[in-house]
């Protein structure tokens, strides 16, 4: 066999392998992207406000922004603490939407946000 066809072949595999691990690594990236970024207060609807609350309903969905088409930050518990900063109202599913800050309970110091009717003042 010819030595540059050899070689040829061997550049062919290489940018093959190249290429196929790139497009995984873009797979693996795309595929880990959350559906909307993060928001904070500058969703909020209300003035601040900074009382004390809790859950009042068992695995309450803890989401990065004020509605469902935010990632989940996890699960919360019946009855973890927080802080209740502001709310957001949601138009097209007709939800309010807390923005909180977790103060018991494995997300401890995170803020994110919870369905309005999911908390309670305490």
């Amino acid at each position: 066999m010819n030595k540059n066809l050899r070689g040829s072949r061997r550049a062919g595999r290489v940018a093959v392998s190249a290429a196929a691990t790139l497009l995984v690594a873009v797979g693996a990236t795309l595929a880990t992207a959350s559906p909307a970024a993060a928001v904070g207060t500058s969703a909020c609807t209300t003035h601040r406000y900074d009382w004390n609350a809790e859950t009042n309903t068992a695995s309450v969905n803890f989401r990065s922004g004020p509605g469902t088409s935010y990632a989940s930050k996890g699960l919360l518990a019946k009855g973890t603490k927080h802080l209740f900063r502001c709310f957001s109202s949601s138009k097209p599913a007709g939800y309010s939407w807390s923005y909180i800050k977790v103060t018991s309970g494995p997300h401890s110091g995170v803020w994110g946000w919870i369905r309005s009717d999911f908390t309670t003042p305490v």
